[in-house]
């Protein structure tokens, strides 16, 4: 799915740390400083707004939370990327990519004490998008330096050379 974003795709750590950011682990006080943000304030978010909400997808949301680049163009096709999520099958049964995500951030707010999510990404390896899982894992650790659990959400990609090969093969 890498391959969407063309010339820049060198931006999707950026774009994806931009949603870790956002769905990070709740920050620890220092001295007086109460430091506030990540999952608390998407939980809270969440519960004021319902900007996930399950039919609605996962893209939509993303924009009413302006999580995507500034620039118009590849704000396009990052919404486009998640849009399409909604074309792979995910590691949940019976939901697609899209529906999976929604309704694991769902599940998630619903708990009373929110896992920080942590999105990242695996090598579709050429296969089609029909054989692409989106994959969700509760309670992993993804970040070795950090003794917290995530929700942990792997969106398929691969390259555009590995898309175009594909293409060739059909």
């Amino acid at each position: 799915m890498g391959f969407f974003m063309s010339y820049a795709d060198i931006l999707i750590p950026d774009l994806l740390n931009q949603l870790n950011l956002r769905f990070a682990p709740p920050q620890p006080n220092v001295a007086d400083e109460r430091l506030y943000g990540g999952i608390e304030e998407m939980a809270e978010i969440q519960k004021e707004f319902r900007i996930f909400k399950k039919g609605r997808p996962l893209h939509r949301s993303m924009r009413a939370l302006n999580l995507s680049p500034a620039d118009n163009a590849v704000r396009q096709r990052w919404l486009r990327l998640i849009e399409k999520l909604a074309d792979h099958p995910s590691n949940r049964n019976g939901e697609n990519g899209s529906e999976a995500i929604v309704n694991a951030l769902l599940e998630n707010f619903a708990s009373s004490k929110p896992l920080p999510v942590y999105f990242t990404s695996h090598d579709m390896q050429g296969k089609p998008v029909q054989e692409s899982r989106v994959l969700v894992t509760h309670g992993a650790r993804p970040v070795h330096y950090l003794e917290v659990d995530y929700l942990v959400i792997s969106l398929p990609m691969q390259s555009r050379e590995a898309a175009a090969r594909m293409r060739e093969k059909r």
